[in-house]
């Protein structure tokens, strides 16, 4: 509707632009006031076209730049006659309110966002590549100790440490845990960090968790668990050496302070005083390899790292292991994704660990009817790289499967108990973890490099 009247107005003024042009033509000759009119109607009509085109598009020139300089303020009348005008400044005006009021909901939503990150438990810190920070909720500010924070830097005065794993954070959920000593006492802290851009600009958030009583529970737990364990294994020597040292003394002990004579000791006595001192020599024994057990698992030395090519090991590893106990009739399987796959490591530790896993397979099928053990090596799409030792033997039993990884925990006959220990502590000092995953014929330890 609104063309059609535009159209028709420009036509109008066409049409008299040719009337006033014909006119002017036929008055040139001689220059009168017919001639003076027609030079004042063209110049009229071309004013009348020009502010016909412009007219509107001023009036949107005017309404963009006032949204582009957020100026609310502008309102375009509604009451003029000229109905296409009209019409206009009403879907102008309706077009500002409507981004008028998108404006007072996001409003509404920041101030509700930023109202709810001050009252979560967890500590939220946004910062930029450079280290600026451009956004520390209450949570954040009291677990570092700060009461404003602009730039990592401040951390220096909390504690080295703790700009030390702000600054290492750079992956996609990347963890750091580093405990922090202040006048409030000393704090574990967990940092895990997730990447975002921003108008082309890399932002980092960084959660905050103060885990300190989270960890003086499971190390009272890993305590508790440990000295049942150190009980058990203590006692189980102790006790018959202290029984039989009891009954070997009453052989040659009439009472508190007199000994029997040497001709009452017959050749009985001395034959279950023999037998006596072996089973105390024995236990002995057991009890020094198991001291010897808790030096060595205690004792590890921090690795030294090299590059080790994953299948030249595990290659090298199975070699090693085959002369062990029905090795040779159970299917290996190799899957590693990339023959250059490389990993920073000790090689003497990450061999004892891969050894570990391996014979605890081996054991764990000897008696299935097809037994197969698969050895795979990949790196996640996160990044890390993951080693697995896979078998179809009967499973973890789940009531101890938590308790797999405890020192000295063991379910075999002759087992000393501290391979998974070893294993898992190995794992620690790489930075890394070991992840347990176990069904009846699936059972899987995984080792995880962060690198």
């Amino acid at each position: 509707m609104h063309l059609r009247i535009l159209y028709l107005r420009l036509a109008i003024y066409i049409l008299l632009l040719i009337v006033f042009s014909g006119l002017l033509f036929l008055s040139v000759q001689a220059l009168n006031w017919y001639a003076v009119l027609c030079i004042i109607g063209i110049i009229w009509v071309i004013y009348r076209i020009i502010r016909l085109f412009n007219r509107n598009p001023q009036k949107l020139s005017y309404f963009l730049n006032a949204i582009e300089n957020q100026d609310s303020t502008l309102f375009f009348s509604e009451k003029i006659r000229h109905k296409p005008t009209k019409e206009l400044h009403g879907s102008l005006n309706r077009m500002n309110q409507l981004i008028q009021e998108v404006k007072l909901k996001n409003r509404e939503q920041e101030q509700y966002y930023s109202l709810l990150l001050e009252q979560v438990a967890t500590g939220i810190v946004v910062m930029n590549d450079s280290g600026n920070i451009l956004l520390a909720n209450s949570a954040a500010r009291s677990l570092l100790n700060y009461s404003f924070l602009n730039h990592i830097e401040q951390l220096k005065r909390v504690d080295i440490k703790l700009y030390n794993a702000f600054l290492s954070l750079q992956q996609d959920n990347q963890n750091q845990f580093v405990k922090v000593r202040n006048e409030n006492g000393i704090r574990q802290l967990s940092l895990q960090v997730t990447s975002f851009k921003r108008h082309d600009n890399a932002l980092r958030i960084v959660s905050v968790h103060d885990i300190s009583n989270e960890l003086d529970a499971k190390e009272i737990e890993s305590w508790q668990k440990l000295i049942r364990v150190l009980t058990h294994e203590i006692m189980n020597s102790i006790a018959p050496i202290t029984s039989l040292s009891e009954t070997l003394l009453n052989y040659y002990k009439l009472n508190d302070e007199a000994t029997v004579k040497t001709a009452s000791v017959d050749d009985q006595k001395i034959a279950n005083t023999v037998k006596g001192l072996e089973v105390i020599n024995e236990r002995g024994t057991g009890l020094i390899q198991f001291v010897e057990s808790y030096r060595r698992l205690t004792g590890l030395s921090k690795p030294i790292r090299k590059p080790l090519v994953v299948k030249e090991l595990i290659e090298h590893l199975l070699l090693l292991l085959e002369n062990e106990p029905n090795f040779q009739l159970i299917q290996k399987h190799i899957e590693i994704s990339s023959t250059d796959l490389v990993v920073e490591a000790d090689i003497t530790q990450l061999s004892q660990a891969l050894i570990n896993l391996i014979k605890n397979a081996i054991q764990a099928v000897e008696k299935e009817e097809n037994p197969v053990i698969t050895i795979m090596a990949s790196r996640s799409s996160s990044g890390y790289i993951e080693i697995t030792v896979q078998d179809n033997g009967p499973g973890i039993p789940t009531e101890i499967v938590d308790q797999i990884f405890i020192p000295f925990f063991t379910t075999k006959e002759r087992g000393t108990g501290i391979g998974l220990s070893l294993t898992r502590q190995i794992m620690k000092n790489h930075g890394g973890s070991i992840e347990v995953f176990s069904l009846p014929n699936n059972t899987r330890f995984v080792l995880k490099f962060f690198q």
